[in-house]
Parts: structure tokens; C-alpha cells; sequence
């Protein structure tokens, strides 16, 4: 299993955006916002479904049909993986349960790779019903949020493996914070926040786990602040990754 830095991973970005001229590039990316309207911080709503409203400012999102990609919004509730939006219209979070929820917003490119603008990331925590304590990270605290990879790659898909992740109230560097990202039981630190490709892994289920430390190399609490997930590879002619 190989890692690529993201200059290396890029090549196949640059090719992708100078194919596509609606794309957003890395470098046409700044004062992105995005911020979630409703619910409320501490709103407590009837349930189980729940409409969320929001505001995206300065950027783009869309779906190709023609290719079957586009540019989105990663939406996340609790920690798990994420629903890819197509649309800045108002989404409806269906089925939710009693008790403490917390969704995360953030926007990305059509390779999946996060929007880091200061504020591009939104949070809020609402209680469904009434209040339980759980999925309640502190807004103030630092934060993880696992973004990729997930599901299942086929095909050449399964080539490189993106790894993302957005980071809150936290910096990462030699003497700072520090994320652990742990492929097949494999442990490596990241200093820098910025995503990486993972190359030469074989066909079938692998675990990636992402942990946030703090500067002692301890782990910071928080209910998202670890996080693991399956995905599998599978050889096949047809691709359909890309599309989640």
C-alpha cells in the first residue's frame, strides 16, 4: 500500500477540471460559506422527519447527468457516512429517532474532496422529541469529521483511495494537533490538513480509522473526534463510486 501527497494525487484533479469547464478548481476556491438556517442550535422539533434549510454562498453545486458526477455537499448526521446534496434546496432528514442529533455541512468537489474554508463548515445540535445527551459535540471543542473514503470502489475507482476529512477548532502540525489515520490495522500521523490518496491496496473490505490527538499524542474527546469504517473493492468493468 502506497500514499500519495496531494501534488501527486492531483494530476488526475488538474486533468478532470481542465476537461470540465464548469468545475471548480482548487486555486478559482475562496470565501466559500455555508450555514445552516434550521433547525436551531438546541431546537427541539417534533420529528421524525426533519427539513433542513441552509445557505451556500460563492460556490457551485450541480449534478452532470451526462457524467454521473458533480460538484456537492457532504451531509452528515451523527457520525454517519455521508448523503452527497446536489442541490442547495431545503433537504428533509427523514426517520430520525428521539433523542440528540447533530448534522455537519461542508462542500466538495466532484472528486470528493472537502472545501477547507474557515467557513464553509456548518454544525448545529437539535433534540428530536427531547433531549438525550448523545451526538452533542461541544461547537467550541475541537473536531474531527470523517469524510472519505466510504462505500464501495469499483473498477478503476478502486486505483486510489481519497483520504478527507474536515478539521474544527483544531490545527495540526509536528508540535500541535495530530490525526492518526490507521489503514488495516497500519497506523500513520498526519501534520497537515490536506487529503491524501492511498494506492495498491487489493481487491476486498479494508478498515480506515481516523483519530484526532492532541499534542501529547492523546486522543481528544469527543463523540466524533474517532471514527472507523469499512469499504470494499471490488474488480469490475463497471464504475459506480463516483457517484456517492
Amino acid at each position: 500500500m502506497r500514499s500519495l501527497s496531494l501534488a501527486a494525487g492531483a494530476v488526475a484533479v488538474a486533468s478532470l477540471v481542465a476537461a470540465v469547464p464548469h468545475l471548480t478548481s482548487a486555486k478559482d476556491v475562496e470565501k466559500v460559506s455555508l450555514e445552516i438556517v434550521s433547525p436551531k442550535m438546541g431546537e427541539t422539533v417534533a420529528g421524525p422527519d426533519v427539513p433542513v434549510t441552509f445557505i451556500l454562498k460563492n460556490y457551485e453545486v450541480y449534478f452532470d447527468s451526462t457524467r454521473g458526477k458533480g460538484q456537492h455537499i457532504h451531509f452528515i448526521l451523527d457520525n454517519q457516512p455521508y448523503l452527497p446534496l446536489y442541490s442547495a434546496k431545503p433537504y428533509t432528514a427523514k426517520g430520525l429517532a428521539p433523542g440528540t442529533h447533530t448534522i455537519r455541512m461542508f462542500p466538495s468537489r466532484e472528486w470528493h474532496e472537502s472545501i477547507k474554508d474557515e467557513h464553509a463548515f456548518a454544525m448545529v445540535t437539535f433534540n428530536v422529541g427531547k433531549a438525550d445527551g448523545q451526538n452533542a459535540p461541544d461547537p467550541k471543542a475541537p473536531l474531527l469529521t470523517y469524510s472519505r473514503p466510504k462505500g464501495e470502489y469499483v473498477g478503476h475507482a478502486a486505483d486510489s483511495l481519497l483520504v478527507d476529512f474536515w478539521l474544527k477548532n483544531a490545527k495540526l502540525g509536528k508540535d500541535d494537533d495530530q490525526v492518526r489515520l490507521t489503514v488495516d490495522g497500519t497506523p500513520e500521523t498526519l501534520v497537515e490538513w490536506k487529503p491524501i490518496w492511498k494506492t495498491g491496496l487489493a481487491m476486498g473490505p479494508h478498515t480506515f480509522k481516523l483519530e484526532l490527538l492532541d499534542k501529547a499524542g492523546q486522543p481528544v474527546p469527543g463523540p466524533f473526534n474517532v471514527t472507523e469504517r469499512t469499504i470494499t473493492l471490488k474488480a469490475a468493468a463497471a464504475d459506480t463510486s463516483a457517484h456517492h
